[in-house]
């Protein structure tokens, strides 16, 4: 079952809380590359001081065969307007986790502000 979180047509997203801020991973090949899910883009940093920003259009919900874990998708627009997915796992338990779904081996952590 999938559900709409929030939507792009003139009226801000809905994107939840616990969502918001900047993750990073210790995993070596990406612990200079975070990402940030702010209330209307996300953010990807590419390594040292560079970053790639995208608004984003759309977010879903659907629950995973996990229990307590939910699989969140982010629609984001490229410039020219072609939308990508950001697909990832969120585990509440702790301070909350993120995995992306086709990389669950590797952990990401939000910053505290």
């Amino acid at each position: 079952m999938i559900a709409f979180i929030g939507f792009q047509c003139g009226k801000s997203l809905t994107i939840p809380e616990h969502l918001i801020g900047v993750w990073n991973t210790t995993d070596e090949r990406y612990a200079d590359r975070p990402f940030e899910i702010r209330r209307e883009e996300v953010i990807f940093h590419t390594g040292g001081s560079n970053f790639d920003t995208y608004r984003i259009k759309k977010i879903e919900v659907e629950s995973a065969p996990q229990k307590g874990v939910n699989l969140y998708i982010i629609h984001y627009e490229l410039l020219g307007g072609k939308v990508r997915k950001f697909s990832f796992y969120y585990d509440p338990t702790g301070n909350g986790t993120i995995r992306y779904k086709n990389q669950t081996e590797m952990v990401w952590t939000k910053e505290k502000s």
